[in-house]
């Protein structure tokens, strides 16, 4: 009877705290019940190494080496013109920045989903709890116990830290259940976390919102910090145009005004100085890689440095970019160097073979009146063509004697291949003529057409090879 005394009072203490814990979760979830409605925007922030602040509209992105975000400028709390901005992240302080993001996340958490998830979590405590009560298995009433603290205690962490306290005071009544089903088990060794734990630390303290005046110097503030000339150029001309109208009034409005619009100019003019610089550069390079003038585009790599040095080198990526057009054009000439030279020790050996195929050649010009008779059909006079095929005859045997250039091979193969054709159709038309044969005819016909067409082709690339070399 005492043993069962012992085990309904058991039951009735557990149940007791089962159905104190329901009840402090309905009282949670009912205090707050009418939330704050949710901000339309979030405003994050960068604290940057010199201490400045820059404010980011929505989450900013960390690409590469760069942070990325949006700048609003005008009143947050409608729709501000953004301007989107990229700044070293070198220049960041992350730990600070870190802190701030998380509190924003949390506020921002609190305000749309907070409650819901917690209303939800609530729900399954309850269940757990009620579970925990009808099971009857006291080692399974424990693990049962165990995994839902297990659960309630990792979801601050999980969830932004969103009312840790009262977490916290609910694990607190899960400890006293858990201790409670262990002594029901036979358990005498305790191993719970402290509740302290479950409570994140204090949170960075969010700035307000800030006012028209604050997105305009943080907008300027941002231009000085981006590395990239378009971006700063585009705020600058940005906060210039919105104070415009404000700056009538003086004061503030017209002091920051006046500063944007100076260094805006300032920019402006920078741009055009690296514009007219690489303009020009870019025209001599192109000249002189032309001729081969190696020296004159390397001379221009170190005027550009100079230039840059004396602009305060505030175009990096456009001086980068002209450098490597430079580096181009610099092998560029280096090779037609070369190129050149070499064609210089060559050229000799050039007008040699030029002078010994000349008679062959000429020979070969001289045929062309007749070939184009043969080509049409319409002659020539039968008593030239023995003449004609014997002078042809005699140049493939001049050209067949000539050993040529190894890079002269080409254009030597088709003068062989013209002579060849040629001489083939000075004999079919001599034959077409014998016999009165039409096919003979056109068989020569056809072979003087193409002996034409091998020699211009011969001509061209003799005179290509031959030439001295160029960029083009």
């Amino acid at each position: 009877m005492t043993v069962l005394l012992r085990t309904i009072r058991l039951e009735f203490l557990i149940a007791n705290r089962a159905v104190r814990a329901c009840a402090l979760l309905s009282l949670l979830v009912l205090t707050c019940a009418v939330r704050a409605e949710a901000a339309e925007s979030v405003l994050y922030r960068l604290f940057l190494m010199d201490g400045t602040t820059l404010i980011s509209y929505g989450e900013f992105a960390r690409v590469a080496d760069r942070v990325v975000f949006s700048i609003p400028l005008g009143d947050t709390t409608e729709s501000p013109a953004l301007q989107l901005v990229s700044i070293p992240q070198s220049s960041v302080d992350w730990e600070r920045t870190d802190r701030y993001s998380d509190a924003v996340r949390s506020r921002r958490y609190a305000e749309t989903r907070g409650e819901n998830d917690f209303a939800s979590l609530s729900n399954h405590v309850t269940d757990a709890l009620n579970q925990i009560a009808l099971t009857s298995d006291p080692a399974r009433r424990l693990a049962m116990a165990v995994e839902a603290r297990g659960n309630l205690a990792r979801w601050p962490s999980q969830n932004f830290g969103y009312r840790a306290t009262d977490v916290a005071q609910l694990v607190g009544m899960l400890d006293e259940v858990i201790s409670e089903l262990r002594v029901a088990a036979g358990q005498t060794s305790f191993d719970l976390s402290l509740v302290a734990n479950v409570i994140p630390p204090a949170a960075e303290e969010l700035l307000p919102a800030p006012g028209f005046r604050e997105t305009m110097e943080q907008a300027v503030a941002a231009a000085a910090a981006t590395s990239e000339p378009t971006e700063r150029v585009s705020l600058l001309r940005a906060v210039a145009a919105a104070l415009q109208e404000p700056a009538r009034a003086g004061g503030w409005a017209a002091a920051l005004q006046a500063r944007a619009s100076s260094e805006l100019v300032f920019e402006q003019r920078l741009d055009k100085s690296y514009m007219d610089l690489s303009s020009s550069t870019i025209a001599a390079a192109t000249a002189r890689a032309a001729r081969g003038d190696v020296t004159g585009v390397q001379s221009l790599v170190q005027t550009v440095l100079q230039t840059d040095d004396r602009l305060g080198r505030r175009r990096p990526q456009e001086t980068a970019a002209l450098l490597a057009l430079l580096d181009l054009r610099l092998d560029e000439a280096r090779r037609l160097r070369l190129a050149r030279d070499a064609w210089v020790v060559r050229l000799g050996l050039f007008r040699t073979y030029r002078a010994a195929i000349a008679p062959a050649i000429e020979e070969l010009r001289r045929s062309t009146r007749s070939l184009e008779s043969i080509r049409q059909l319409a002659g020539p006079e039968p008593r030239l063509l023995p003449r004609l095929e014997q002078r042809l005859v005699m140049g493939k045997l001049q050209i067949a004697a000539i050993t040529p250039p190894a890079e002269l091979q080409p254009a030597h193969e088709l003068l062989a291949a013209a002579l060849q054709m040629a001489r083939r159709a000075a004999t079919g038309r001599r034959n077409a003529v014998s016999s009165g044969n039409m096919t003979l005819a056109w068989e020569a016909s056809s072979a003087a057409a193409g002996a034409l067409m091998l020699l211009e082709r011969a001509g061209r690339e003799l005179d290509r090879l031959t030439a001295p070399p160029t960029n083009r």
